[in-house]
């Protein structure tokens, strides 16, 4: 549906798309629907480039998922390219070639919303009138008031805070908002015995909203205590700023927690819920490797309920899930491994056009998975070319008021792109991925089940 004031898409979006992959023998089919209408063909027959911008993470604790979609980028543009130059593009557009190209320009903000503004007004000042970004919602939240003003799109495969679900506003958002995530966490943790619960959260608009999201899903109408907790406490919050490098000052509030949890009928029974980002493997280090026991004892090896012995439960979330710089590190890798850490992340059904995406990316980055975020990254881009093309002219204003029509008659890599009238991606299931250590093998991500937004419920759940 779309939102008031809102156009809605050429019936020449409504399709699901021919691309063609770069690289020898790399294509990427996505059979054509075409049901009449076309591009705008004043646009198409321009011979313009028009660069998408891209504020990405190359250097801070998204570096490795940012990476990815940097990539992904590059793919999308190549395949964008390669499909507007085909038959099927000069047909789409009613002239005999569509010639505008897209390209896209990278700028590291490195998580700081400082930098991330910074970037959006370099864009702005060279023209630019789409960026796929910023990862985080903190950068979001950040440069969305320019945006706005500025009249500039910005489509963000990974910014999920509740606090940006605004309707009619510049951002646009293909991950659900934590609202769905939070209900994901919290049947995965009552799914794992948890009778309380400990968040661990980075101090952002990210980490508070999901927090939230979670401990008043779980704890229903038990207390929730931010700060200092009491034994009568569901839920307590525990905070740490995300500048900090070491983690010195909240890994003995961590362990004073859970001891005060950690009593009577729910004792075994306390979960440690872990929203972070890569920082949370030097957390683990730090508690691996402090001298005091019960710190220690935070990283006992899990057992199968009902075994009688202490099991400490841990989960993480969309930070932390499928993050190979995590688990390949040799430190902690084998410390995720023995605590499993299931962690959600916003998923969708796999189809021919994911594993074809798949084939091509590891294809052109040699032993690199395309995961969710990435393949997000790679949708974006293609909807922001669509939104132009369907727009009519690289113009804020009519690529914004057309962005919803646009995503909802969208079928992508990930899926069909429906998006909520806050311009938010409406959820479907959120996958669980766990750390193990196969016979022989070294620390890895495997599924284990997932979160069904429709019946709120797990299936397949193994978290062992």
């Amino acid at each position: 549906m779309s939102a008031p004031g809102k156009k809605t898409v050429s019936l020449a979006v409504a399709l699901i798309l021919l691309i063609v992959g770069i690289g020898a023998g790399a294509g990427v089919t996505y059979v054509g629907l075409l049901a009449g209408g076309s591009f705008n063909s004043g646009l198409c027959s321009s011979g313009r480039t028009l660069t998408i911008g891209m504020l990405t993470d190359l250097s801070s604790d998204l570096a490795s998922q940012g990476t990815r979609a940097r990539d992904a980028a590059q793919l999308a543009v190549a395949d964008i390219n390669s499909y507007l130059a085909s038959p099927q593009g000069a047909a789409t557009s009613g002239t005999a070639a569509c010639n505008v190209k897209f390209a896209v320009s990278v700028t590291d903000y490195a998580l700081d919303g400082a930098k991330a503004l910074s970037g959006l007004q370099t864009f702005a000042a060279a023209g630019v009138q789409v960026v796929v970004g910023p990862l985080n919602s903190g950068a979001a939240q950040n440069i969305l008031q320019y945006a706005n003003t500025n009249h500039i799109a910005l489509i963000s495969p990974s910014s999920t805070s509740v606090a940006l679900a605004i309707p009619n506003d510049y951002l646009f958002r293909t991950a659900p908002n934590d609202r769905w995530q939070g209900q994901a966490d919290s049947a995965m943790l009552k799914a794992e015995g948890a009778t309380k619960v400990i968040i661990l959260q980075r101090h952002d608009t990210y980490g508070d909203a999901l927090a939230n999201a979670t401990a008043v899903n779980f704890a229903g109408t038990g207390t929730i205590n931010y700060g200092t907790c009491v034994a009568s406490d569901t839920v307590c919050v525990l905070r740490y700023d995300t500048t900090l490098k070491t983690f010195g000052t909240i890994i003995p509030t961590l362990t004073s927690t859970y001891q005060t949890l950690n009593t009577g009928p729910n004792t075994n029974k306390v979960a440690i819920d872990a929203i972070s980002f890569e920082e949370f493997g030097e957390i683990v280090i730090e508690i691996s490797q402090s001298t005091n026991v019960a710190t220690n004892a935070l990283l006992t090896t899990d057992t199968l309920p009902g075994s009688g012995s202490p099991t400490h439960i841990w989960t993480g979330t969309d930070g932390q899930a499928q993050d190979t710089v995590l688990s390949g590190n040799s430190t902690s890798g084998p410390i995720l491994s023995n605590i499993r850490l299931p962690s959600t992340i916003y998923g969708f059904q796999n189809t021919t056009k994911t594993l074809a995406l798949q084939k091509n990316f590891s294809g052109n980055y040699t032993g690199v998975v395309c995961d969710n975020y990435c393949r997000g990254a790679y949708d974006d881009v293609w909807l922001g070319a669509l939104a132009t093309l369907n727009a009519g002219a690289y113009d804020g204003t009519k690529i914004q008021a057309v962005m919803l029509g646009v995503a909802n008659s969208y079928y992508g890599v990930t899926g069909p792109a429906s998006l909520e009238p806050s311009g938010d991606r409406v959820a479907t299931i959120y996958e669980i991925w766990k750390v193990i250590t196969p016979s022989g093998g070294s620390p890895t991500w495997v599924y284990g089940g997932f979160w069904d937004a429709t019946s709120n419920t797990l299936q397949n759940f193994n978290p062992y």
